[in-house]
């Protein structure tokens, strides 16, 4: 992985779940990773084509510049990238893999921005697997993220990955978590113009790409 965000998140996935496939939702606590939570999302797999968003971090908000609850994740990219990510999705659901994709968005005026985004499994309370725990950052930050609406994307490298096989240095949660905390947190991207002030986008310019608005902290918003 790329960025350091995404690392810390594999580290206390891969600390919480111990060793079984996945950890379950209850289990992931937000104030444990709150320094990089702004760019954590949790879906929700309704069927093979369908994995709505319930939960995006304000960083991923201001970056796309929109809001949008319930709204697929198969629907956010290009036409030909569509297969390949869910394929990605299906490994990550149904045999507990975890996936990095390295991917490209861009804006109506043809501004790009590069991101890194992971997948990771996470249990349901009956054990089954209807949730992705995922981050996404962006690589580059330009002047322009958060003012600009990113209206397309498309994929530039996507890995399937073994996590037993991944490096991690700690195993056990609460020293993990306690590392995040100590840790300086990441940037987050701010808006210029708040979602509030913000105008209606034009019908020529509106966006493919939309997330869960931020919950409130506490339990409920992992639901």
């Amino acid at each position: 992985m790329k960025h350091k965000n995404n690392q810390v998140l594999f580290d206390y996935w891969n600390a919480i779940r111990a060793g079984r496939p996945a950890p379950r939702r209850a289990e992931i606590e937000p104030g444990d990773i709150r320094r990089v939570l702004p760019y954590v999302f949790i879906l929700e797999r309704k069927d093979r084509d369908t994995y709505r968003f319930r939960l995006a971090g304000t960083g991923l908000c201001s970056t796309y510049g929109m809001e949008f609850r319930g709204h697929n994740m198969l629907s956010l990219w290009s036409d030909d990238c569509v297969e390949n990510l869910k394929q990605a999705l299906d490994d990550v659901a149904t045999n507990a893999t975890i996936s990095v994709v390295e991917y490209t968005a861009a804006t109506n005026d043809g501004r790009e921005a590069t991101f890194e985004m992971i997948l990771l499994p996470l249990a349901h309370e009956d054990g089954s697997m209807t949730r992705v725990l995922g981050a996404a950052v962006p690589v580059d930050v330009g002047p322009w993220i958060g003012d600009r609406m990113l209206t397309r994307q498309w994929i530039d490298r996507l890995r399937r990955l073994d996590p037993e096989r991944m490096r991690s240095p700690e195993r056990d949660a609460e020293a993990v978590a306690r590392r995040i905390l100590a840790e300086k947190p990441p940037m987050a991207v701010a808006s210029i113009t708040s979602h509030a002030s913000r105008k209606p986008p034009l019908r020529s310019e509106r966006s493919y790409l939309r997330l869960v608005k931020n919950a409130p902290a506490g339990r409920e918003e992992l639901g």
